[in-house]
């Protein structure tokens, strides 16, 4: 069993019950990137960053075993995990950190491409194309080549009505979102109450939400916490002023959190999250959730004309998004016919095994890579 790890359990809550309980947590599900009004949007780049004390990049084309790899890693971890699923197929693991080790394992290829900015010392990547037959795929080089352009042009599609629904999107909050009569300050000001001594950890950028492949999918309910407050009405302008007022307060104080973004437009922060302490979320359509310790927001009277096109345009996006699932598959196929997995199968254990001997102290520890 993996040194450093205790043992965790993540209780359910409600409004009325264990309310002082302490959340211990488990596993938090979230994505790293989006597919978004600006395109594929990443933040990748915090998994791999120069403080981590280990980064596994993994690399090879569609179907070699990188998801696979990263979900058998983390069944040896009974402590706190982030899984990070793929927006492509959000039952597929893209990313996994492991806080208590200050370890990441990703997916680096295409459209999350992440190469090593300081190889060996921090980054280590993992090559699957040496367990590939290059014969068999030079051979079906033409179907590959056919797959990889349609799926392009699916995705081209599906970016372009996510550009019609995030500019859509604009207009509702100008045309009908302009007033915030309610004092985001003093709001700020009573969560900020909530909020405990410094903890250890690091800031990361995410998103707790996705369109994806599968439709909309959201991970707010696994962010399980002792206290949590709802900004409610879908006002932009109102919620951003509570959130930026957080934000500077957990700046000051050196306090780290996961700071969670728009799906669809992924310049805008949506939520705030101290994992197992607080969190300040935006609920809204399509992500309702419920504040343990407050809701605050102005009254919305339900979807307009506008908001109702918005989700229309994200359905199409949605359905362009399924159809480059499918040839997705069908390059999965193509590159499993030529993979040897039984040597893939060996990589879960020397990772972990690399994670064991990990002590950022002693540069003489050893990998047993060998690469």
């Amino acid at each position: 069993m993996p040194s450093n790890c205790t043992e965790t359990l993540c209780r359910q809550y409600d409004n009325t019950e264990n309310r002082k309980e302490v959340i211990a947590v488990t596993t938090i599900h979230l994505f790293a990137g989006a597919n978004s009004s600006r395109g594929f949007f990443s933040h990748y780049q915090y998994l791999a960053m120069d403080s981590l004390n280990r980064v596994f990049i993994l690399k090879g084309g569609p179907g070699t075993g990188k998801s696979t790899i990263i979900q058998k890693v983390s069944r040896n971890y009974p402590c706190s995990l982030e899984k990070y699923h793929c927006t492509a197929a959000s039952d597929s693991l893209d990313g996994l950190f492991i806080p208590s080790q200050q370890v990441s394992i990703i997916d680096g290829t295409s459209p999350h491409t992440i190469d090593p900015h300081l190889p060996g010392a921090v980054q280590q990547v993992i090559d699957l194309g040496r367990y590939w037959d290059e014969k068999v795929l030079i051979a079906q080089r033409k179907k590959i080549q056919d797959l990889v352009a349609e799926k392009a042009n699916r995705y081209k599609a599906a970016y372009g009505w996510l550009a019609v629904a995030g500019g859509l999107a604009d207009q509702v909050q100008q045309l009908e979102r302009t007033r915030v009569k309610l004092n985001a300050r003093e709001i700020a000001a009573h969560i900020k109450e909530y909020i405990s001594t410094p903890s250890k950890g690091i800031i990361r950028h995410a998103f707790a939400t996705g369109i994806t492949a599968d439709g909309f999918v959201s991970f707010l309910p696994s962010l399980k916490v002792k206290h949590s407050f709802a900004l409610v009405g879908g006002n932009r302008a109102f919620n951003s002023l509570v959130l930026v007022e957080i934000s500077r307060h957990l700046s000051l104080h050196h306090i780290p959190a996961l700071y969670l973004y728009c799906g669809l437009q992924p310049q805008h922060l949506e939520h705030i999250y101290i994992p197992g302490e607080l969190a300040i979320f935006s609920s809204h359509q399509p992500h309702l959730v419920k504040g343990i310790d407050g809701e605050f927001g102005p009254e919305y009277t339900g979807p307009s004309e506008l908001e109702s096109q918005v989700s229309n345009y994200i359905e199409r996006a949605i359905d362009d998004m399924a159809k480059a699932a499918k040839l997705h598959s069908q390059l999965e196929e193509v590159y499993r016919s030529g993979m040897d997995y039984s040597e893939i199968a060996r990589l879960p254990e020397k990772i972990v095994s690399d994670i064991e001997n990990l002590n950022p102290k002693n540069p003489e520890t050893g990998s047993l890579w060998g690469i």
